[in-house]
């Protein structure tokens, strides 16, 4: 463990990220230095090749790196949450603790990248490859080892937001953007909020009735902000706000599993839907840059039969096909593969 990886400004900005939690437990202090003492052994080289410490000093050095782990334990985790280190934030030798460390130092990075506005006459292109398993046939069992279906869109956006094109048959059409939610045009997102409160605030007033509950208020504002990601260029203020925002809606965390897009190792953000479908923000492990979106089915799932259900007290209208939908299947990975800015649309950066 190299704990100098990590500067000290990094781990201000990780403690003013989130409330100061209370002192740790001493169930929290023994998982610590178990993880500890588990991870030193194994990344401990070859007896021939070490310097051997006379009693004391072997002893003295292990209890300074102790210290060391547990502070930094107690600044970014909550004790309840301390367990054996299953996920590894970029440059830390400790557990991911939650989404909030994530995003925090996401969000600190987004601030700091250099950018250049577009003009208003100018267009944004947004190139994405999509990849999943595509739609299911009635009485279909979708695995982990379906053939995923994969195509690439290509979007070109006036940046005041008049219009918008892209390739139909092979032919360039040009229309008008219509609005919508979130916005995909630069001018109406660089009129953001930069501050994380208000622009969830906003989020949550502009969503129309995607609000039935308050668990779809939340789950449909995570959705829309990595939308919002997806769908633009984002200035770097709005693009820490998106973070600083997503951190702050209950239910959002961090899978433990690796991610790779493309040989780019990416940790993922994560809140699922409905308890079985899991929708995740795919970022950069290095650099922390935007990479793409994934939804995975984190339970198995099977559709009901059409017609009229009751589901939590609510009747439920299906008018779909029965399918279902093992746990691990990637329903959709959708992969930026170019961003930038042209003179005119058709043309690619």
């Amino acid at each position: 463990m190299i704990m100098g990886e990590y500067s000290q400004a990094d781990l201000e900005a990780l403690r003013q990220a989130w409330p100061q939690p209370a002192p740790p437990s001493p169930d929290a202090h023994a998982a610590a230095r178990d993880a500890l003492l588990r991870r030193a052994m194994a990344a401990a080289p070859p007896r021939a090749g070490r310097v051997r410490l006379p009693r004391t000093g072997r002893r003295a050095v292990t209890i300074g790196m102790l210290a060391a782990v547990i502070s930094a334990i107690a600044l970014v985790l909550d004790p309840a949450e301390v367990e054996a280190p299953r996920s590894i934030m970029p440059g830390m030798g400790v557990p991911a603790a939650n989404a909030q460390a994530v995003l925090g130092r996401a969000a600190e990075v987004a601030g700091d990248r250099a950018f250049t506005a577009p003009r208003p006459d100018q267009w944004v292109y947004i190139e994405t490859r999509v990849r999943g398993v595509g739609k299911a046939a009635r009485g279909e069992v979708q695995t982990p080892r379906t053939p995923l279906e994969t195509s690439v869109d290509r979007a070109w956006t006036r940046a005041d937001g008049k219009e918008v094109a892209l390739f139909e048959d092979g032919k360039l059409v040009r229309s008008p953007t219509g609005g919508g939610m979130p916005p995909v045009d630069y001018a109406t997102v660089a009129a953001l909020p930069t501050d994380p409160d208000a622009l969830l605030a906003w989020m949550y007033a502009n969503m129309g009735g995607l609000q039935d509950s308050e668990e779809d208020r939340h789950n449909w504002a995570y959705l829309l902000l990595g939308s919002l990601l997806a769908q633009n260029l984002v200035p770097p203020v709005q693009e820490a706000a998106v973070y600083g925002a997503m951190a702050k809606i209950p239910g959002v965390t961090v899978t433990p599993d690796a991610v790779d897009v493309d040989g780019r190792p990416a940790v993922a953000v994560a809140r699922v839907e409905d308890g079985w479908v899991s929708h995740e923000l795919l970022l950069d492990r290095s650099t922390y840059t935007y990479l793409g979106e994934r939804a995975i089915a984190s339970a198995d799932y099977t559709a009901p039969e059409p017609g009229t259900h009751l589901e939590e007290g609510q009747k439920m209208i299906n008018m779909g096909p029965s399918y279902t939908i093992k746990k691990g299947t990637i329903m959709t990975l959708a992969v930026r593969l170019n961003i930038g800015v042209t003179d005119r649309p058709g043309v690619r950066p």
